[in-house]
């Protein structure tokens, strides 16, 4: 670990390898997150480290991870890199969505720019697979970027003094590898083999190391005849058996795919292979009724049902558990704006206007907040213990961050902000989350203590919107991004992960549920996934002619969805066996 005169404080363990530990870490001057790798120092002498660390500074482009700065200690060396949220081009491959032939191509590109460069600068990778290219966020997609560029020289020297033997993975290895001998275009045939897996989901070869030697060796490589004639020449070229046979430069390989990809945009290939899933399954409603006005927001909590409607907030309860039965009326609550969220904790619930906020206790008891704000940001933790409002100061431009303790509503701090925040989440008793419009395309989020402190942030090149928090899955956040309507964002903060969801439908509505998240389309379609992002249940509500849906909520026995017309509005209920439907593909 660390000594306290670091610069850097170590947040989790997120990679290892043969050389030694990769950590998520926090810049302690400006909060910023970096990656830290952690060099073995059996392995790597002084000497060999500081080469290290001379090709990485070396290697400054884009699409290579680069180091940002060196942390010596007398027992231990750390190199300081670029954190890559996107995690490893294997966690991508590993999704059970696939990749469009364009994604492919797009991330082929980035790692043959980079590789460009690198063998510009004379240096021979050796080692290129999908556990060594991370990915970053970008507006639509992954930019990817090449790591291990240090180590893969210090291999090839240690060869030449026959320490390490051959070097490589068998699987993306040349065949001329298998033998010692090293060029450039090696590191072309492994880029083939990645854009092979890409395209086709599997490598060209399988089984132990003998038999992938033999493999590279002799047996042939089989494209199938769906992916585009372009294409299928461009990896035929990048794995032909002898180098001289092969691209001879990376610019070479890469002019010939960004030719490729020109002419997929313009004319995409119809025969191309997409795994389809099957049709929605129906779910009949166990009961139904007609509502006088339009649902904004439903949620189901202490057995109770939460409807709200403009500035009225209806609590109806059960009159027994039987979803047949009526539920009646029991509380309703009227303010003087329309409610624009409802948000619960063991203890109570918030509920927001556009410039008030109210306290709901668990016996219903209301407790009005004397806030009065044109840009009103609220949250509260999900056991209780605190919440935070942030609100405009007094036409000075900044914003006025309080914590408040609970369930008392005690003002605890109140301190003054020069950023506009988007959104707030309450995480738990200690910790909290501001997200923030950073630029035009990004998105900032600054973790901090129910104190108010800064402690870290993190920012992608992405826009999100509507994000949720489910408090049975800590440290995870879903959100929807602006600039693709059929794609959700799965973060998860503890290391800083992101991986995106493609979906069938544009979610419009998001819930937490027992089961993960519930996620619907306007028309009555609904997805759960769970805490992994992976599907477990697709069904359609049946909505009658004009009628689109506004919220949805679910319990552990039921699920409940709102929906509207010009003129009417209707509450529909459903039995939670009938959402643990089989996901499949056909």
């Amino acid at each position: 670990m660390l000594r306290h005169q670091s610069n850097y404080k170590i947040l989790d363990l997120i990679g290892q390898g043969q050389f030694g530990k990769v950590f998520a870490a926090v810049e302690l001057n400006s909060g910023a997150l970096v990656a830290l790798k952690e060099l073995k120092t059996k392995q790597l002498s002084t000497s060999s480290f500081l080469r290290e660390l001379t090709f990485l500074v070396t290697l400054d482009h884009f699409n290579l991870v680069t180091c940002k700065a060196l942390e010596h200690r007398q027992n231990q060396r750390y190199i300081v890199m670029d954190y890559c949220e996107g995690g490893t081009l294997r966690t991508l491959l590993n999704n059970s969505i696939p990749l469009t032939l364009n994604q492919s191509l797009k991330l082929v590109i980035d790692i043959l720019s980079g590789l460009k460069f690198a063998h510009e600068q004379g240096i021979i990778h050796r080692d290129l697979k999908p556990e060594n290219i991370l990915l970053k966020t970008s507006d639509r997609f992954y930019t990817a970027h090449i790591a291990d560029f240090g180590i893969a020289k210090l291999k090839q020297e240690a060869d030449s003094q026959n320490i390490l033997g051959n070097t490589g993975s068998p699987a993306y290895m040349a065949p001329e590898q298998f033998y010692g001998e090293y060029s450039h275009n090696c590191d072309l045939y492994g880029v083939g083999i990645i854009l092979y897996e890409l395209v086709t989901g599997n490598r060209p070869f399988s089984g132990m190391p003998k038999e992938l030697l033999a493999a590279h060796l002799s047996q042939a490589v089989t494209i199938s005849s769906d992916i585009p004639l372009l294409l299928r020449l461009a990896i035929s070229k990048s794995l032909e058996k002898l180098p001289t046979r092969r691209y001879q430069t990376a610019a070479e390989m890469l002019e010939s795919l960004e030719l490729v990809q020109a002419i997929l945009e313009v004319d995409p290939n119809p025969q191309t292979p997409i795994r389809v899933r099957s049709s929605f399954a129906d779910l009949v409603p166990a009961a139904q009724s007609t509502l006088d006005a339009p649902v904004s927001h439903l949620a189901i909590a202490w057995d109770q049902v939460y409807l709200v409607s403009g500035d009225r907030l209806v609590i109806q309860r059960h009159q027994n558990p039987n979803l047949s039965e009526e539920i009646l009326t029991d509380q309703e609550i009227t303010l003087n704006q329309p409610i624009q969220s409802l948000q619960f904790s063991s203890t109570g619930c918030l509920i927001t206007t556009a410039s008030s906020l109210y306290y709901l206790s668990q016996d219903n008891d209301l407790c009005p907040f004397a806030t009065e704000s044109n840009q009103l940001i609220a949250t509260i933790d999900p056991q209780g213990f605190w919440l935070g409002v942030a609100h405009s100061s007094e036409n000075s431009g900044k914003f006025r961050v309080e914590i408040y303790k609970l369930p008392g509503c005690q003002l605890q701090r109140s301190l003054i902000s020069d950023r506009v925040c988007q959104s707030a989440i309450a995480l738990d008793s200690r910790y909290g989350l501001g997200i923030y419009q950073t630029q035009a395309q990004n998105t900032t989020f600054e973790l901090f203590n129910r104190r108010g402190n800064l402690l870290t942030n993190f920012t992608v090149q992405i826009r999100l919107d509507s994000i949720i928090y489910h408090p049975l899955f800590p440290y995870r956040l879903l959100a929807t991004e602006v600039d693709n309507p059929n794609m959700v964002i799965l973060i998860t903060l503890k290391k800083f992960h992101l991986k995106r969801i493609s979906l069938e439908i544009a979610p419009v509505v998001m819930q937490p549920c027992p089961q993960g998240y519930l996620i619907s389309d306007r028309q009555g379609k609904i997805i759960i996934l769970d805490e992994y992002g992976e599907y477990i249940g697709r069904f359609q509500v049946p909505l009658p002619k004009d009628f689109k849906v506004t919220a949805i909520a679910a319990s552990t026995s039921e699920l409940l969805v709102a929906s509207a017309s010009l003129s009417r509005s209707q509450l529909q209920r459903f039995s939670a066996q009938q959402l643990l439907i089989a996901d499949s593909y056909i």
